[in-house]
């Protein structure tokens, strides 16, 4: 041997790899095929409603403008300044809630009318207490109600479709600009 060939090794052929490298995948996110394709944007409109100045498609912000009632149909109403089915289900939240509020005063104050004039004459008594009894049952089917037409909403705002209360939807439509 040479003395050139003897501190180097024999070359060896480049074989291409049986499998092209994967990229290492960190955990808890999903493997490659289920991700979109680059360049792809996430439909955040996908019922036609137009865009949101907040950024967030427009049928996800209407239905959580009806999560904690007035509280956050007040925070979309005066955060959307665009988009008029946000602000339309926004006002629509402010207006259901504030029309079961006042019911559920009359409610109260029914109550309390009925109570009060139970104690001051005892001949009244037992009449008072079947009122009140009455009264009872018709505010938790007044509150069964209002929870009923709540999810409604929800679920009709979530769908993109503009679902109007009666006498609250005009007002909350005129409201929004509709």
């Amino acid at each position: 041997m040479s003395d050139e060939t003897q501190g180097q090794q024999p070359e060896q052929p480049e074989t291409p790899p049986s499998q092209p490298e994967q990229p290492s995948q960190q955990p808890g996110t999903p493997p490659p095929s289920w991700q979109q394709p680059p360049g792809a944007a996430a439909n955040p409109d996908p019922h036609g409603l137009g865009p949101t100045s907040m950024g967030m498609a427009p049928h996800v912000a209407g239905a959580l403008s009806y999560v904690f009632g007035w509280i956050t149909g007040l925070i979309f109403f005066l955060s959307e300044k665009t988009n008029k089915f946000v602000r339309f289900h926004a006002m629509q939240s402010i207006m259901l809630s504030v029309a079961f509020t006042v019911l559920i005063m009359i409610f109260y104050l029914l109550m309390f009318v009925v109570i009060g004039g139970a104690a001051a004459s005892s001949s009244a008594a037992a009449g008072a207490g079947a009122i009140v009894v009455v009264v009872g049952c018709l505010f938790w089917i007044l509150w069964l109600a209002y929870v009923i037409l709540w999810i409604v909403c929800i679920i009709q705002a979530a769908t993109g479709k503009w679902f109007k209360l009666p006498l609250i939807g005009d007002f909350a439509a005129k409201q929004a600009g509709v």
